[in-house]
Formats: structure tokens, C-alpha cells, sequence
């Protein structure tokens, strides 16, 4: 025998034994038949299992067909089973009530059982509130029991409401799963991609990842890929002290990798302005730090962030190793540094996201190279001056979040460079639908506080942009 109808039978068999006990509990001479009513109430409800903190993954949809609103309101009125606010309405206000029926204004809403198919509720409301769904504009009371739902309506009915064979918007909830997974992730970006590779979990709650990683340009620099000379290739070890939603609470980054040669794309440049681009002049090597340290000092601190960045090169190319077999004159970057300190979390805008902002500074090095096919060695052509460092302050403010459907980061940098009297503003946007596939899109422009103008190695507005997918489980 199916045990669905098995465990129906005992339902309704457990019932009737109750209803039974009810008239020896609530004698026939109690005064108040309302209160009666309420504790039999009480007493059918228990029978249910609640499933109360399921309510807003149940099934629930609008009936929008007049003709089949108007047979449920009548099966309703010959039952005589509308209720305002507990009592049975007068005539005046169903004759009221029933004008709003007739021209199409009432709606009827219907929620599924958590469990099975079985409708736990049906209730009318306004034109109105149709798109709010305030549940408090009950045109009548709602009725929240199937079995007195299918006795209303009759079974016929009452399985068409089921099949939802009539016109109707469904509003149930969709639940959109984003959750970060560390058996195996694959960032494919091509400013920054990633592959973790390894993990190791020591005491149940953190954890240890190892991940080969790429990085190309440097946004607070206002350096940004495409425009930087070097593409950093490397390893990425992070350590995760405890999980929450399976997303770190506390973690810890290091890496460490080296720079490759990179050929920039020429966008946006004329013949003239061959100088602008930088070259990669020397074997070099790239670190990274960043985490939360400031937590160990007093708890109260854990929401700042520290960044710690650079890039310091350890020899100067020959001439035969540039890449050029022509006399030309190039800029390359040679070492980088930056201390960013971020505080998460300033600001909590419930499912919007939250708002965080940083301070920074940093400093980077140009040189000015001769190449002579002819010589073995590059010749510097500013041997001896100072000031090669280019120093910067800068600021970042974001807003970031992490919705099930669609996670996002959109934020703002203002860069001034005091050494030269300049600077940038930009503006990065980056979104990801379920943490699967989404987009990254960066754009710089420039400001002057001097006569000056910009270096010639620097372009007046810089745009990247990646695609990104991510496999991650």
C-alpha cells in the first residue's frame, strides 16, 4: 500500500479520535463557543508537522483569470465560508466586496505545501496589492487548511488549482546557490587568473590553499594590464582561519611569483606615440601580502584589511634580450611598492551589499633606456639624476556584494602622483552570476594639477576589460 495514503488515513483516523476527546475536554455548557472552536483548532493543528521557516521556499502563485476567481469566490459563498476578521460577513459587504469580483480586481493567491502538493493557503486580495503582496490586505481572511480548502471548493476544483490549469503568475521564491566550494577552483581571467590545485584542512575549521595564479597591471598604480610590461606568474598560498557560509571569516594571502615579458596592445595609440608603451627591461620578482593582522591586536580592528605589494627586479637585460633588433629609445618599470590599508564592511546596506573604503601609497620607478643593436648593453639615458621613483597617494571606495544570483564589486580610485603633479580617476565594475560567469571592466582617465604634461609614458585614459569564468567546486 502507498504510504502516503497510509499516513492520511492515520491522520484522519487521529483526528476523529481527537474531535471525539474534544466534546468530553470542552463540555456543552462552556458559554464561549468561540473559544471552543480555537482550542479544537489548536489541538488539529498540532497534528501537522510545521514547517514554518520553509515559507519562503514554498510553491506560490497568483490566480489572474477572472472566470475561475469569480467559481472560487462563489464555491466560497455557497459553503458560506468567507470570513472578515474572524466573523461572517454581512450582506451589505459581500454585496460590496462581490463589485470588485466583477469588474477583475480580486486576485486569489495560493501557497503549497512544503512537503507535498497539497495547498496550505488561498486567500483574495486587492488589484492593488498585487504587486506588493502585503499580506495584510486580505480582502477575506485567509483559509490555511487543505482539507477545508478541497471541501470548499469540491475535489474536481480543488486538482485544478493544483495542475494550474488557468491563467496565473508563479512567485515563488528561486533559490540561487553561490556558495564557495575548496576541492577545486579555476579562475579563468586574463588579468588575473587563478587555479587552486591543493588544499589541507589541519583542525576541522581552517584551512590551507595552494593556487598557480597570473597578474597583469597594477590599479592603484593606475598602471592597469594591457599597459603593464610585466605579466607576474606565480603561487598564491592562503590560509583560512574558520569558514562562515562557507566563506572566509579571517584569511591570509601570500604570493610570491615573476615577470614575463608582456606586449601590450597598441589600443588607442598613434605611430607617434610608440614611447608610451613600457617595457619589460629585467628579470624580477613580485610579492604579495595581505590579511587582517590589526585583529590580533584587539578584535575590535578585524574588519581592517592590509595590502602589502611590490615588484623589485634583479638584473637589467643586455640589449639581445629585449626582444628589438632596431635603434629605439623605450620606459620601462623597473621596481613597485604600495601599503593599502581597507576597512570592509563601513557601511551595511541589508541585501544591497556593503560599502568599504581605502587609503594607500605607493611608489614605482622609470627609466629611459637606449637600444643599440650595436652595443651589448642598454645605455641609460638619465644615468646619474634623481627622482626615478614616482611616488603616489591614493583612495578607493566600493561598494561589493555577494547575493546568491549575482555577486558584484563596483568601486572608484583617486591616484595622485605628487611627484609629477598629476593623477587618475577610475572606475572598476565587476559582476558574476552565480559565481560562474560574469564580466571585469576597468577605465582610467587622467587629471592635472600643474601646466605640466603627462609624462610620455603615460596615456591620458587607460581601459581594460576580461571576461571571466570560473569553475569552482
Amino acid at each position: 500500500m502507498d504510504s502516503n495514503k497510509v499516513f492520511k488515513s492515520l491522520y484522519i483516523f487521529a483526528f476523529c479520535i481527537l474531535l471525539l476527546a474534544a466534546e468530553n475536554i470542552f463540555p456543552q455548557t462552556e458559554p464561549d463557543s468561540v473559544n471552543k472552536y480555537n482550542r479544537i483548532n489548536k489541538i488539529y493543528r498540532s497534528l501537522e508537522y510545521p514547517t514554518t521557516a520553509f515559507d519562503d521556499f514554498k510553491q506560490t502563485w497568483v490566480v489572474t483569470d477572472p472566470i475561475f476567481v469569480r467559481e472560487i469566490y462563489n464555491r466560497f459563498i455557497v459553503k458560506n465560508a468567507l470570513r472578515l476578521e474572524g466573523s461572517k460577513p454581512t450582506l451589505e459587504e459581500l454585496r460590496e466586496k462581490s463589485k470588485d469580483i466583477y469588474q477583475g480586481k480580486v486576485f486569489i493567491e495560493l501557497r503549497r505545501r512544503y512537503y507535498d502538493d497539497e495547498i496550505e493557503l488561498l486567500r483574495f486580495f486587492s488589484e492593488s496589492k498585487l504587486s506588493s503582496l502585503d499580506s495584510s490586505d486580505y480582502f477575506f481572511d485567509p483559509t490555511e487548511d487543505f482539507v477545508f480548502i478541497r471541501d470548499i471548493l469540491g475535489k474536481p476544483l480543488y486538482e485544478d488549482l493544483k495542475k494550474q490549469f488557468y491563467a496565473l503568475n508563479d512567485l515563488t521564491k528561486s533559490d540561487y546557490d553561490s556558495k564557495y566550494a575548496y576541492g577545486f577552483d579555476i579562475y579563468m581571467h586574463f588579468l588575473e587568473p587563478e587555479l587552486m590545485f591543493w588544499n589541507v584542512t589541519t583542525d576541522n575549521k581552517n584551512k590551507f590553499l595552494v593556487s598557480l595564479i597570473g597578474r597583469w597591471g597594477n590599479d592603484l598604480l593606475c598602471i592597469p594590464g594591457w599597459y603593464y610590461p610585466s605579466y607576474i606568474a606565480g603561487v598564491k598560498v592562503t590560509y583560512i582561519d574558520y569558514l562562515i557560509n562557507n566563506r572566509p571569516n579571517n584569511s591570509y594571502i601570500l604570493e610570491v611569483g615573476t615577470g614575463l615579458a608582456a606586449r601590450q596592445p597598441l589600443l588607442g595609440l598613434d605611430n607617434d606615440d610608440i614611447g608610451k608603451r613600457l617595457y619589460h627591461s629585467g628579470s624580477n620578482l613580485y610579492f604579495k601580502a595581505f590579511g587582517n593582522p590589526l585583529r590580533l591586536i584587539d578584535e575590535s580592528l578585524k574588519d581592517f584589511e592590509i595590502r602589502l605589494e611590490g615588484l623589485i627586479s634583479l638584473n637589467r637585460f643586455k640589449v639581445g634580450d629585449v626582444g628589438v633588433d632596431y635603434l629605439t629609445k623605450f620606459n620601462t618599470v623597473r621596481n613597485s611598492f604600495l601599503l593599502f590599508v581597507k576597512k570592509k564592511e563601513l557601511l551595511s546596506f541589508s541585501d544591497v551589499g556593503s560599502l568599504s573604503a581605502g587609503l594607500g601609497l605607493g611608489s614605482f620607478d622609470v627609466y629611459y633606456y637606449l637600444l643599440d643593436p650595436d652595443l651589448t648593453q642598454l645605455k641609460d639615458l638619465k644615468a646619474g639624476s634623481k627622482g626615478a621613483f614616482k611616488n603616489a597617494v591614493f583612495a578607493e571606495v566600493g561598494v561589493n556584494g555577494e547575493g546568491g544570483l549575482l555577486q558584484y564589486n563596483a568601486s572608484t580610485i583617486i591616484n595622485y602622483n605628487f611627484t609629477e603633479s598629476y593623477g587618475y580617476v577610475g572606475l572598476k565594475m565587476f559582476f558574476m552570476l552565480t559565481n560562474s560567469i560574469g564580466f571585469d571592466f576597468r577605465y582610467f582617465t587622467s587629471y592635472r594639477t600643474s601646466t605640466k604634461a603627462l609624462p610620455v609614458y603615460r596615456n591620458e585614459n587607460y581601459l581594460v576589460f576580461s571576461p571571466v569564468i570560473r569553475i569552482n567546486y
